[in-house]
């Protein structure tokens, strides 16, 4: 912590350095540099957080920066070597980029009035989705009980055809006895 208090403290000197020299604009009643700072590199981390595509290339851009940097490690890395990994990152940024785009493309519809609706609309429709649910719970059960019913249709239909059949053969049997029968004499 003395490091940040003695940084604290050559920012203020700065700072003294930089504005007016009259002590009443810098009495306390205007925030320290720090503390400006500080707000806002956290309102600029909460603002990129929910952003995976600007947040990866913000954790690639300091790797970019050292890469591009005429001055960094002409020993480390070859000219050649920073193109090359450039060129591999050049699809990456490429989608980035479209997806930035169309992000752009999509906000007017973001804040349409039939957008905004959904989330005043998004208990009426669960209402009518629990209500749909209901009724095909129903409908399957009516359903089921056609299917019994046809069954019993099939297997009493089949039943009164075999009765007919039989009642068929029957009365044909008595007409055949019924019949006279002619006796040849020899």
């Amino acid at each position: 912590m003395e490091s940040i208090d003695l940084l604290e403290k050559r920012i203020e000197a700065l700072e003294l350095q930089i504005l007016p020299k009259d002590k009443s604009s810098i009495d306390g009643t205007s925030p320290a540099i720090t503390d400006v700072l500080l707000h806002t590199q956290t309102m600029i981390s909460s603002a990129l957080s929910c952003r995976d595509a600007i947040t990866s290339i913000l954790q690639n851009m300091t790797t970019i920066n050292d890469y591009l940097d005429p001055c960094n490690g002409e020993n480390d890395l070859e000219v050649e070597a920073k193109r090359h990994y450039l060129l591999e990152l050049y699809p990456e940024l490429k989608d980035t980029v479209q997806l930035i785009r169309t992000f752009q493309n999509l906000m007017p519809f973001t804040n349409s009035e039939n957008i905004l609706k959904v989330t005043e609309l998004s208990d009426k429709l669960q209402q009518l989705t629990a209500d749909n649910l209901t009724i095909y719970e129903e409908s399957r059960e009516v359903t089921k009980n056609v299917l019994k019913s046809l069954q019993q249709y099939s297997d009493i239909t089949r039943s009164i055809s075999v009765l007919f059949i039989q009642l068929d053969r029957t009365v044909t049997d008595l007409e055949a006895a019924l019949q006279p029968r002619f006796v040849t004499e020899e």
